[in-house]
């Protein structure tokens, strides 16, 4: 069956495809449950924050060094020993935490190993994706289409669900499904990803020049920045922040799943509005007026936990996450040349998650030497003071843009 799977033409983009799905929901199930079970171990909302913290700073420097790595080992090499890696990390979770001798130290490192090459397998995959689509007779047009749409349903689905599933099963049992996404993901690499010819030999180098190529590009360096920091916050909101909550109170995880599912729902709602829309809207309103809706989810989460304002709070955020769309379209779907390529998409994929590991240390910090409500607070007034801020200092570019050029 699956030599005749091989055979097929269009076998190894499906497959590629398929091995994503499964890779993606993998992360999302582990993004959801190893905070949650970091809890478990240690009662500490900060140690929850320390693992998110570690595990983003490692993804960000993966990305940082992504296209490096996979150039040097080749993108199959550097695709299925990520798989594999994050397959034994995960099953020595499970296997661990169901037998009862999972320790803190032991789960963090095991966490920060089974990440280390998460970064260059992405970028790996990802600046294949055209080359595949190639041999598997597809268009560049339709192949990007399909890639985004799965990505985009996978991200939007895999963690809501992937709550609820813990809810229903328990974190003992929803950890052996990590690792069976893992395991399912390094077969299909294993039989969908070609072997590409390595390139000449990568020097550190070329990533200072995807560097120069980002920064050469129509995309402003401070609208990237406050988009990526909103987005950071949008991302510590939906793994940590409310987590913490839950776990502080005592809820059920399934609440979890309807801020995620409502969050979701929101960001499609935006991204049809936006589509709708004849001209995008301006940075300046971009970035601030994610910041409020960010700011009125928080406001929401002080007033009470339950159901009901989860919902709400998750609507409202995910509305946020979506008006950001047009910053982070422009920067990921920035055309580089075919050599550079790999660089380029780490870089721009670093910027995008450059504020995420401290803004998950900050608000950790902040719940366990207050609380979480004063942590709310807190936080209400400085996304609204960064609103307003952002957006007076991207007006003040954009007004001296013209004069600039004349």
């Amino acid at each position: 069956m699956f030599q005749h799977l091989q055979r097929s033409t269009r076998w190894p983009f499906v497959g590629l495809q398929l091995s994503n799905a499964a890779l993606n929901s993998g992360h999302a199930f582990a993004t959801v449950l190893y905070p949650w079970i970091m809890y478990d171990l240690t009662g500490s909302v900060v140690c929850m924050a320390l693992m998110a913290f570690v595990n983003g700073a490692v993804l960000l420097i993966g990305m940082v060094f992504g296209g490096y790595v996979s150039e040097m080992l080749g993108a199959r090499h550097t695709a299925l020993i990520s798989a594999k890696v994050g397959m034994l990390t995960s099953l020595l979770i499970a296997v661990l935490y169901m037998a009862g001798f999972l320790r803190p130290g032991t789960f963090l490192l095991l966490g920060f190993i089974g990440t280390v090459l998460d970064g260059p397998a992405t970028i790996a995959t990802e600046t294949k994706t055209p080359e595949v689509a190639r041999l598997s007779k597809l268009s560049s047009t339709a192949a990007t289409s399909i890639d985004d749409t799965m990505d985009g349903l996978v991200l939007l689905t895999a963690a809501a669900a992937s709550a609820f599933v813990i809810a229903v099963i328990g974190p003992k049992d929803a950890a052996w499904w990590i690792v069976v996404s893992n395991f399912i993901a390094m077969m299909l690499l294993s039989l969908s990803l070609p072997k590409f010819r390595l390139g000449p030999a990568p020097k550190l180098g070329d990533i200072a020049n995807g560097g120069r190529l980002l920064k050469a590009s129509a995309v402003s360096l401070p609208f990237t920045l406050c988009a990526s920091a909103t987005l950071g916050f949008f991302m510590t909101l939906q793994i940590f922040v409310v987590p913490a909550a839950l776990r502080l109170q005592g809820e059920s995880v399934a609440w979890l799943g309807l801020f995620i599912a409502a969050s979701a729902t929101g960001t499609i709602m935006m991204n049809l509005h936006l589509a709708s829309r004849h001209a995008m809207p301006d940075p300046a309103s971009i970035v601030s007026g994610a910041l409020l809706g960010l700011a009125v989810s928080m406001g929401i989460l002080w007033m009470e936990i339950s159901p009901l304002t989860m919902m709400l709070a998750g609507l409202v955020a995910g509305l946020a996450n979506g008006w950001l769309s047009p910053a982070f379209a422009a920067i990921l779907q920035m055309k580089a040349p075919r050599s550079c390529r790999p660089y380029v998409m780490g870089l721009s994929y670093s910027i995008v998650l450059l504020f995420l590991p401290l803004e998950y240390l900050l608000t950790g910090a902040a719940i366990g030497l207050t609380s979480f409500r004063t942590t709310c607070i807190f936080l209400v007034f400085l996304l609204s003071l960064a609103a307003a801020v952002s957006a007076a200092w991207l007006e003040c570019i954009e007004d001296e843009e013209p004069k600039t050029d004349g």
